[in-house]
Order: structure tokens, then sequence, then C-alpha cells
């Protein structure tokens, strides 16, 4: 692997990472398709060295967004014990799957995450009254609008139970669960999404460890690759968790919907065996 394919992740992962940061995902929905399809980076190892860069993004971002005190701690600590499990389970897959069954599942997942965020509720308004047993109820500071926003989060049980599928993802695809888990928080659990996002970014680097060990236990770890992805994405989480709390939901949505259809439309023609220009 040449240094120019070295400089090239590097740069892929610092804008994968501030992007990833502003809206939870941890980078990796973006740096998988890119390393594959563009880098010429073998998709199992572009998967372990984004689950490698997840964690310290999720350790970059998670720390601004704790400061800013979007986190909701209790609401994390109940949905992480199924999302990790989940993780476990799809990375035990990821030795034995074909590439192109790879790229297809994660063509598909991003077309999902795509009909997800469009039914995101970027400025809806948040239930702030009505029953909490389970004390999760919290509040944050948002600059976008000047103000304190509150909100208690809905059918908790169903949220928690669906995270396993996000963690089964994160774990088959390297990519850390917050592109199924932002969009099931705020559509299904009435979070906002900016809370949504930072919660996310917190629970990112727990429930990706397991996975991580088992990607070094399958040698799928390439230094070329991990070590420049997961620098890069550090550094662009710090930018990436700043420009998050100035910028409003909608305008983060729209460009991201543009970037995942393009990437999607791409790993699904290379899994069909569709030559596409500028690919690898």
């Amino acid at each position: 692997m040449s240094h120019w394919t070295e400089l090239a992740i590097l740069l892929v992962a610092a804008l994968s990472g501030t992007l990833g940061a502003m809206v939870g995902l941890g980078g990796g929905v973006f740096m998988v398709p890119i390393f594959s399809a563009f880098l010429g980076v073998p998709i199992k190892f572009a998967i372990a060295a984004s689950a490698l860069a997840v964690i310290v993004n999720s350790l970059g971002g998670a720390s601004v967004y704790l400061q800013h005190r979007m986190v909701n701690l209790r609401l994390a600590l109940v949905m992480l014990v199924a999302t990790a499990l989940g993780a476990i389970v799809g990375a035990l897959l990821v030795a034995s799957a074909p590439v192109n069954a790879l790229r297809l599942v994660f063509s598909l997942a991003l077309y999902a995450m795509i009909v997800l965020l469009s039914l995101q509720r970027a400025t809806a308004h948040p239930v702030t009254t009505g029953p909490d047993r389970f004390q999760l109820a919290a509040s944050f500071f948002d600059p976008a609008v000047g103000g304190l926003v509150s909100y208690i989060p809905q059918r908790v049980l169903l949220g928690t139970a669906s995270s396993t599928v996000a963690g089964l993802l994160s774990g088959l695809l390297g990519v850390g669960g917050g592109f199924v888990q932002v969009p099931l928080m705020n559509v299904l659990m009435r979070v906002p999404v900016k809370a949504a996002a930072a919660t996310s970014a917190y629970m990112i680097g727990v429930t990706v460890v397991g996975s991580v060990l088992l990607y070094y236990a399958n040698e799928l770890f390439v230094p070329q690759v991990a070590v420049p992805a997961a620098l890069g994405v550090f550094l662009g989480s710090q930018v990436g968790s700043r420009l998050g709390r100035r910028v409003h939901g909608r305008w983060l949505k729209r460009v991201l919907m543009v970037i995942l259809l393009y990437l999607a439309t791409t790993l699904l023609l290379q899994a069909l065996g569709v030559p596409v220009p500028g690919t690898r």
C-alpha cells in the first residue's frame, strides 16, 4: 500500500469523523464504502479499521458532548447491553461472509438508513410531560435554537429491544450502530436528534469493543489502514462535535442523505457486478 493511499485514508477518515460526530454515526457509514469502493481496500479490512476508528471517534466526540451535557447517560446505560450483544454476534459473522454479500448488506443498510432519516422529526416538539417510570427525562442547551430543550424518552423497552439490531449491524459492518440507533431513538423514542446523536456517540465506543477483539482474532486488522483511519477520525470528531451543536438538524439530514444515497448505490452496483466509474 502506497503512502498516497495512506494519506487518502487519513483525509477520508477525518472528513468522515467530522460528519459522523455531527450526526452521531461514528463515521463508519462513510469510511467503509469509500475505502473499499474508491481506495481499493478489501471490505473486510475496511470494516475492521472502521470499527477501531469508531471507538476513537466515540471517545473524541462523546467527551465534547458530555462536557455540554447533551448525553442522556441513564438512557445509554439502559440500551447498552442489548446493543453490545448484537455487536458481538455481528462480528462473528464477518470472517466467513462473502465479500459481495457484505457489500449488498451494507448497501441495503444505507438505503434503510435513508428511509429512517426521512422520518426523523428534527424540528418536532419532543414529549415533555407524562409518565416517566424509568426516570430518563433529560434536557440540554441547544445553541442553534438559543434555549433549553427538554424531553422524556418514549417506548423505552421497545427501543432497547430494537437496539439489538443496531448492534448486530454494528458488528457485521464495523459502523458503530449509530446509523440505526440515532433514527431509532428519534423516530421511535421521540428523543431530539441532537440528544440522540450525542447519546449514540457515547454508546458506540462500548458496543464496538467486543467486535474489535473478534476482528483482531480473525486477523482482519491491517496497520496501514487502521492507524491512519483512527487518527483521521479522532481529529475529525473534535471538529464535528463542535459544529454539530451549532448546525440545524434539518441541514445535517439533507447533506447526510445525499452522501448515503450515492455510497449505497455504488456498493449495490459493485455487489451485482456492475462496473462503476472511479471505483476499484
